[in-house]
């Protein structure tokens, strides 16, 4: 005969501990940051308003000509940028064995870094905003350039390479462990070069190919997420 007691240690025994618990919820909620953070990096960058050059002068123009538009990016790119940093952080869980694990760390901690410090430089778009809608045109650029040429602007912008070069480390870490192909760093390479050559008046396919850039961490969420349902 069973008694309450037997039954209730059985009972108890089957149970996930709190730990593993607190686990797996972590790991969920860093998969959903990773699947996220992509997601409204591609509505922010859809929501970039038109711009006709990279000269200062347009850049300020296109930023105060239509602030609800501006306004809706930024705070989308913000909130992308902190998701996909907070995401990057459970990426190094997905390696099970030696290989891939040092660049996957390492892009862990470089793509949080740069792109928590990128997410702080979005603050840009409102007072560059502002001063194209309140001042004259040269005064506003006078004072955009004023603030890109401070000493230690560098010591924050600077850090923006950090999220590009974790970001591709992330992908030959993944890949060298065989959680993903080697495709996916074929495709962000591509999206990086591309970068570099399209006009950046082509505001859509700009967007679409910066976009591509943070596909490692969206496919890192589904990892994290198929690895999650295959341990239940």
């Amino acid at each position: 005969m069973t008694t309450p007691a037997h039954t209730a240690t059985a009972t108890t025994a089957g149970l996930p501990e709190p730990a593993d618990r607190a686990g797996r919820l972590l790991r969920r909620a860093g998969g959903a940051a990773l699947i996220a953070g992509p997601l409204l990096m591609f509505a922010g960058m859809m929501t970039c308003p038109p711009q006709d050059s990279d000269s200062t002068v347009d850049y300020v123009t296109s930023l105060a000509r239509d602030s609800f538009l501006t306004e809706l990016s930024a705070i989308l790119l913000h909130y992308g940028l902190i998701a996909g940093a907070l995401g990057a952080m459970v990426v190094p869980g997905l390696i099970r064995g030696r290989k891939g694990r040092w660049p996957t760390l390492f892009g862990a901690l470089a793509a949080a870094v740069g792109l928590l410090n990128v997410s702080g430089a979005v603050r840009d778009d409102w007072w560059r905003m502002v001063v194209g809608r309140q001042l004259p045109i040269d005064v506003a650029v006078r004072i955009s350039d004023t603030v890109d040429g401070s000493a230690f602007m560098p010591l924050w912008s600077g850090t923006e390479m950090f999220a590009f070069l974790g970001l591709l480390a992330l992908c030959a870490g993944l890949a060298r462990a065989g959680v993903v192909g080697w495709w996916l760093t074929a495709v962000y390479l591509g999206a990086f070069v591309a970068m570099m050559f399209i006009p950046i008046h082509l505001t859509h396919v700009v967007g679409g190919a910066f976009s591509l850039l943070f596909l490692p961490l969206a496919v890192a969420g589904v990892r994290t997420f198929q690895r999650e349902r295959a341990a239940v």
